[in-house]
């Protein structure tokens, strides 16, 4: 989803309610408390006309984030004095700077009020596949980034037999010995891969599909990988173009440790493991002009000593995207929102068991992020932005009126009001709820 800074979000929503930016043309003093922009008198040519009302914002070099409010303003010059005293420090060049109507300060706390006013209707959409079904299972915790549910589906389980995987037992169904898995090899200092069997009654949770799984022993403080090196000029492997092409890796991880594992396409990947079970890893990497082979797999970075477990990997060459199986819709559930306080987004629920180790993936949406400084992103962009900027400013001109119904302030907090409405009940903006017609919410 695109994102936008709150610098940006906090200039687009003061520019209507009075916005002037500029560069300081003689560079901030600690020694004085004034600014000069010989620009200003071209546009304000009134002495005064800041005096009191308006506030400067210092946006860049040593004094960024100071905000005082100005005192005078001599438009011969283009000089603004604040109050406050001095600024704190000695820039190295010119500082850009804004001049607002609004204490700035006030913007980013009145936008982190709206976007919980705007939720669900502005909202940030969640696309989250790491839950895992269990034997006999019927509630699964969500995590606490899920505040509203509008789909729930279930995934069909793609296994690493299928004619498509250019690797060899990707699915760790051969083994030599229990510690020596065919066409995979181990390497870290001290450790150690082993066969991980099926049971039944109960059923190993180690073990995602088939008969066997790998598990890798990883001591402490070693980087582990266990790895196949496919090459397309031997003849165990099917002969298919390798250079320059693009590789694409999938593989069943289960970990209960956040950020270790990731995969393995000639160097680790960034993308690491979130430490909730078994989760689907994917990865993606251009090959070499030249390349005939490539070494894939998963990569444990140093650490506390872990167990990790691997089944179902499985490589393509060339297409765009790994090859997955669509997703099943599920209508048979209920959530039950967390308490108040609560470190997670409350209870899935469903009402008959769902097959064991398959992905449930959940669509639904957050609150927009919460922002305390201009460099932090908020996940909105395009039309949802303008509603969002309009219950700001409806925040924003109520506080300026002081609670005065008469004021131009409150007019100004009404129009904005009624903007925000029109959006919302106008259908103009875009993330609503998915129709879903049985799952319910439970209060």
């Amino acid at each position: 989803m695109p994102t936008t800074t709150f610098s940006t979000m906090r200039q687009d929503i003061l520019r209507p309610m009075g916005l002037v930016t500029g560069t300081v043309s003689t560079n901030l003093s600690s020694g004085n408390a004034s600014l000069i922009d010989d620009k200003l008198p071209r546009r304000f040519s009134v002495n005064d006309y800041f005096n009191n009302r308006w506030f400067a914002h210092i946006t860049s070099q040593a004094n960024d984030g100071q905000i005082r409010r100005i005192t005078d303003y001599v438009a011969s010059s283009g000089t603004i004095t604040v109050s406050g005293g001095n600024w704190s420090n000695d820039p190295s060049n010119a500082a850009t700077y804004e001049l607002s109507a609004v204490d700035p300060s006030d913007v980013l706390s009145l936008y982190n009020e709206a976007r919980e006013q705007v939720f669900p209707d502005i909202s940030l959409v969640r696309d989250f596949e790491t839950i895992i079904t269990g034997n006999r299972q019927h509630t699964y915790t969500l995590p606490s980034t899920m505040r509203r549910i509008d789909r729930v589906y279930l995934g069909n389980k793609r296994t690493a037999e299928s004619g498509d995987n250019l690797l060899l037992n990707g699915d760790f169904e051969d083994w030599t010995t229990t510690t020596s898995c065919d066409n995979w090899s181990i390497s870290g200092s001290g450790a150690s891969v082993n066969q991980e069997a099926q049971t039944t009654n109960p059923e190993n949770y180690g073990v995602l599909y088939g008969d066997n799984s790998a598990r890798i022993l990883v001591p402490s403080s070693v980087v582990t990988t266990l790895l196949q090196t496919y090459n397309s000029a031997s003849s165990s492997y099917t002969a298919v173009a390798t250079e320059g092409q693009e590789c694409n890796l999938a593989a069943w991880v289960y970990c209960t440790t956040a950020s270790r594992v990731s995969l393995y396409i000639g160097s680790a990947l960034s993308a690491t493991h979130s430490g909730t079970g078994w989760e689907l890893l994917k990865g993606s990497a251009n090959l070499g002009a030249t390349a005939t082979s490539i070494a894939v797999g998963v990569s444990i970075s140093s650490g506390a000593a872990i167990p990790v477990f691997v089944d179902e990997v499985w490589m393509t060459l060339g297409q765009s995207e790994m090859t997955d199986i669509p997703y099943t819709e599920l209508r048979n559930w209920e959530h039950v929102p967390p308490v108040a306080g609560a470190s997670d987004g409350g209870v899935l629920r469903f009402s008959e068991i769902l097959p064991d180790k398959r992905r449930i993936r959940i669509v639904g949406r957050d609150m927009l992020s919460s922002v305390s400084a201009d460099s932090d992103t908020v996940e909105v962009d395009g039309e949802l932005l303008h509603p969002l900027y309009d219950k700001v400013r409806q925040l924003v001109a109520l506080r300026m009126a002081a609670a005065d119904p008469t004021s131009y302030w409150a007019e100004m907090a009404r129009q904005y009001e009624e903007s925000y409405i029109r959006a919302v009940e106008g259908n103009l903006i875009k993330v609503k709820a998915p129709p879903v017609a049985v799952p319910r919410m439970v209060f």
